[in-house]
């Protein structure tokens, strides 16, 4: 019996991945499903991929290079467990892994929220968590925090058979494919349990997605976080819970006037004056602090 099913999405780190990989204890009821995001063969050597002789692993190459939301998609199908985990490749578990995840192996919840803390992925010395209020919400438990505000899949555990029952996917964006699968999960989630022990250490890398910015990325960002924003107005969530997306928008200014004012039509078109004016009163402040 496959108790977990641990989702990567992997593209151009074979290195990270198998330190990934190496944080995974072996067990028999863990499945493990690495699918590839058409990486670079002058990068990756395919005959020597990390964990090809692992027979825990199920390895998936994608040709299609649509993006870590397409990769995990795809993982979806092939998942067995009871419970689904995922991992971003350059991230791993904590030392602890077995011994939390089996506190919750029998639960009767819909997702298990764990703590999560960042480590700088060359060093590994603390850098504090990526979202300081996800920490929060995880030791405070504070469920309503926990449902919508935790924009990312890793640091969770969440019973397969309510995410195949609802038909969650991720988007198959370049950025933020994973931000309206948390918001739908945790507001379809019946019940859900807390524990505040660290299992999962994100990491932080000057290339990475989450640091790396370009005008398409911020563009995208902008419009996730603007169906984040409709899907909380629609569901009376808006004034608890908004995504702060001007923020995204002011660091389109970088690329030049053009680049902004495209990113400000966008803007407007999707958010309402009352939020507008908050997000900009917010930018007031933030500048008068500095």
């Amino acid at each position: 019996m496959i108790n977990y099913s641990i989702i990567i999405p992997h593209k151009n780190i074979p290195v990270l991945l198998q330190r990934c990989l190496d944080s995974i204890p072996k067990r028999e009821d863990i499945q493990i499903i690495v699918v590839d995001d058409n990486s670079d063969p002058e990068i990756v050597d395919f005959d020597r991929f990390p964990g090809n002789e692992d027979e825990r692993l199920e390895i998936i190459f994608t040709k299609e290079g649509k993006g870590a939301g397409y990769a995990r998609n795809v993982g979806l199908k092939k998942a067995r467990g009871r419970w689904l985990l995922f991992a971003d490749a350059d991230d791993f578990f904590s030392n602890r892994f077995l011994s939390l995840v089996d506190l919750y192996k029998d639960a009767d919840a819909d997702i298990i929220f764990f703590d999560s803390d960042g480590v700088h992925s060359d060093t590994l010395k603390p850098v504090g968590p990526r979202i300081a209020s996800m920490k929060r919400y995880v030791l405070e438990k504070n469920e309503e925090g926990l449902r919508y505000e935790y924009p990312v899949p890793w640091g969770k555990m969440f019973d397969r058979s309510f995410v195949m029952l609802h038909g969650f996917t991720f988007d198959e964006t370049t950025v933020a494919n994973d931000v309206m699968f948390s918001l739908y999960t945790g507001y379809c989630a019946q019940k859900i349990n807390v524990c505040p022990e660290i299992l999962y250490y994100s990491t932080e890398r000057d290339n990475s997605l989450w640091h790396g910015a370009t005008f398409d990325s911020l563009l995208t960002r902008i419009a996730v976080a603007c169906r984040y924003n409709r899907f909380l107005r629609k569901h009376g969530l808006i004034n608890r819970h908004r995504f702060y997306v001007y923020g995204f928008v002011h660091s389109c200014r970088a690329f030049g006037v053009c680049v902004y004012l495209k990113a400000l039509i966008l803007y407007f078109r999707n958010e309402q004056i009352k939020y507008i004016c908050v997000d900009f009163l917010r930018l007031i402040k933030v500048k008068i602090k500095k």
